[in-house]
């Protein structure tokens, strides 16, 4: 997600750190808005990654080891659609026109999208990792026969 807006900003001839700067400025107002990387950068990228990991743990457990493919996809779009839901009323709404100047709508909503589509690998992942971790599973053994 964060891939996806630092590219869309730097495609936009902006700084690659508008965005976490953004969300920095939620603790400290639009003030302290710069191009460069700082202490607003830094909180913004912490704030991105809390929530991030929340929503992903919700989504771990909503979605827990379920093999149902079209269902997995569909959850993870959701919560990245909600996610960028939540986000506008709580974040964007707060800075104004700030907001819409330096993080353009459709650029947050197609990383919010990016955000759901890799949640929806969550349980390919969790079963890819969990053979690496204990191995592959073993057969049961043959009984002998006399």
């Amino acid at each position: 997600m964060l891939g996806w807006l630092a590219a869309s900003s730097a495609l936009d001839r902006q700084s690659i750190w508008i965005v976490p700067n953004l969300l920095g400025s939620v603790f400290y107002g639009r003030d302290v808005l710069r191009r460069s990387f700082g202490w607003v950068t830094m909180d913004g990228l912490a704030l991105h990654f809390f929530v991030s990991g929340l929503i992903g743990l919700a989504f771990g457990l909503s979605a827990g080891r379920s093999r149902n493919r079209l269902r997995v996809a569909l959850l993870g779009i959701a919560a990245g659609l909600v996610w960028y839901y939540f986000s506008e009323a709580l974040f964007w709404r707060k800075l104004g026109v700030v907001a819409r100047i330096y993080g353009p709508p459709r650029s947050l909503l197609l990383a919010h999208l990016i955000y759901g589509l890799i949640l929806a690998r969550f349980p390919s992942a969790l079963a890819s990792l969990e053979r690496h971790v204990h191995g592959e599973p073993v057969s049961a053994p043959k009984p002998l026969e006399p």
